[in-house]
């Protein structure tokens, strides 16, 4: 069968954006209106010249500070917009076209749902010594998770009054050719990075080398020593012709992405405690990652023409079609994979350390360009999520693969849920154990392997249901004496419900075939109630019922 392969990256990244608890506090708030505007019309953007020979006759930093924005995500709080995050932008065009990062335009790109914005709020410069002024709305127009670009079109004033785009006149940045770079050419990076206050922050440096990622080529990223800090995100790196030839995304990254010396040292979230819940800051000598601007040409090109845009690399895109209705997705088979997603031996288990699985799967009435998203758990622990725009055909055969690029996957109960059409209905799941085996060969039924426990929990004298009742399940090998010890730790809990109006429950999460786990029975009033190295093997049925009895 053919198969469209769509394959996701898993890799720790640290990404510039503030987020709700990273310095939003202490920054003028934007004058806004209690509404989104609903009614916006169609904007048609002039060209953009792509890849200019460089200019012998550099723009000046004026120009360039004049073509930075400051960009904030708005929320709907009881009818009026408040801002919680902010990144930064420049302008490409006279009429208002804006290249930024996907996580500050769009965080639902890369599986942020929650933190997906109800309206985003740009903020143009006036003075260099003076905060940004905010004047405009805008809305996505092309977006890629995968690469964490996104191109963005101002449409309205602050009042909701709609903008024709070729009165706006907007200082502009032309896109340079970022293959043009070499090691030690200089590069000017200009944004709002939270730790240089409210107004706008020019550092520079050198082109340090270049990073490869897979899929991407050997120029996947642009490493410089320019410094780089949170609310720089999706900012104007410049080299000294006066074009833009990079997106500041990264901060303080090592091979593949990954972080490298960065420390909790500061009180982020203002709680008075140094711990993991705060933004850790790099320390000493660091390599910052700008992701190049010939990238985002594909980006540029969806914008300015008005057509969707779908990623090619499989990632994140805004979906424009509502689907047919009738959406379907086949059971999923997995595979084994290599680091580049290519599917190898079928299986209904993983060994240990394998660098990628893959779930293949047919489908059926699909749209180009409805949205679809996948979920995918470890041990009851959400690993990835995200939503596409879908870009496979209307029926066929495809896959979707997870890989771990820094040291294989972690073993675990895994679970991933699908799910397309205009609702995001739930289409198909599956269970697999990594770490549980060797074997090839033909892969045996979702159902397979896994067991969904359910019950009543009740008073063992009277019999009468406990409404309320909570029940844990632990991680396996966690016992309750060490999750007593672990001060009860959320981090140990693979699995928890509560009962209902009846003491009825249902774990969430399926538990794995032959593996021991802890159950914990807490209600109010009763003794705790625990059972250690609990296994269900093939002989028991697959939806198994455990009733719980509670005593004073």
């Amino acid at each position: 069968m053919k198969l469209h392969n769509m394959h996701r990256i898993w890799i720790s990244l640290t990404v510039l954006t503030l987020s709700i608890l990273a310095c939003i506090f202490g920054t003028p708030t934007p004058t806004v209106p209690t509404q989104v505007p609903t009614q916006v019309p169609p904007v048609l953007t002039p060209p953009i010249p792509q890849n200019p020979q460089p200019n012998p006759i550099s723009v000046s930093r004026a120009d360039l500070i004049k073509a930075t924005v400051q960009i904030y995500g708005l929320f709907d709080v009881n009818g009026k917009l408040t801002p919680k995050y902010s990144g930064s932008g420049t302008i490409l065009s006279s009429t208002g076209l804006i290249l930024t990062n996907a996580h500050v335009a769009s965080p639902a790109s890369q599986g942020e749902a929650d933190m997906e914005p109800d309206a985003l709020a740009i903020a143009l410069m006036d003075q260099e010594d003076k905060p940004p002024v905010f004047l405009y709305f805008a809305k996505v127009k092309a977006v890629d998770g995968y690469l964490d670009l996104a191109v963005i079109q101002i449409t309205t004033t602050m009042d909701g009054a709609n903008v024709d785009p070729n009165s706006l006149n907007l200082p502009y940045v032309q896109v340079g050719n970022s293959d043009e770079l070499h090691v030690g050419d200089h590069i000017n990076v200009f944004g709002f990075p939270g730790i240089g206050g409210d107004t706008i922050t020019y550092t520079d440096g050198n082109v340090s080398g270049f990073t490869p990622e897979e899929g991407l080529g050997d120029r996947a990223w642009i490493k410089t020593d320019a410094g780089i800090a949170g609310g720089n995100s999706g900012g104007l790196a410049a080299n000294d012709a006066g074009f833009i030839i990079g997106v500041p995304t990264l901060a303080s990254a090592g091979t593949g992405g990954s972080t490298t010396d960065c420390r909790v040292i500061q009180d982020t979230n203002g709680d008075g405690v140094l711990d993991s819940k705060d933004t850790c800051i790099p320390i000493g000598e660091f390599i910052n990652a700008i992701r190049p601007v010939n990238f985002a040409l594909p980006l540029i090109d969806a914008a300015q023409s008005g057509h969707a845009y779908a990623s090619p690399y499989g990632g994140p895109s805004q979906p424009t079609a509502q689907g047919s209705g009738s959406e379907s997705f086949g059971a999923i088979t997995w595979y084994t994979a290599g680091s580049d997603c290519k599917m190898q031996d079928q299986v209904n288990a993983f060994p240990s350390g394998i660098p990628s699985m893959a779930g293949a799967f047919s489908f059926s009435g699909m749209t180009d360009g409805e949205p679809w998203a996948e979920e995918w758990k470890v041990n009851g622990e959400v690993l990835y999520s995200s939503q596409y725009a879908w870009n496979s055909g209307s029926q066929g055969d495809t896959s979707t693969c997870l890989y771990n690029s820094q040291s294989g996957m972690p073993d675990g109960n895994y679970h991933i849920e699908l799910y397309a059409g205009q609702d995001l209905k739930l289409l198909t799941q599956s269970d697999v154990v990594v770490g549980g085996g060797t074997n090839s060969g033909p892969s045996q039924p979702s159902n397979q392997g896994v067991v969904t426990v359910s019950g009543q929990v009740v008073d063992a004298d009277s019999k009468n249901p406990l409404p309320g009742a909570e029940v844990y399940v632990l991680n396996p090998g966690i016992t309750f004496d060490q999750w007593k010890t672990n001060n009860l730790a959320n981090a140990d809990i693979f699995s928890y419900a509560k009962a209902d109006d009846q003491g009825n429950y249902v774990l969430p999460d399926k538990l794995a075939l032959n593996v021991g786990y802890s159950f914990v029975v807490y209600v109010d009033g009763y003794s705790i109630t625990y059972g250690d190295n609990l296994t269900w093997t093939s002989q028991d049925p697959i939806n198994y019922q455990m009733d719980i009895k509670m005593s004073k």
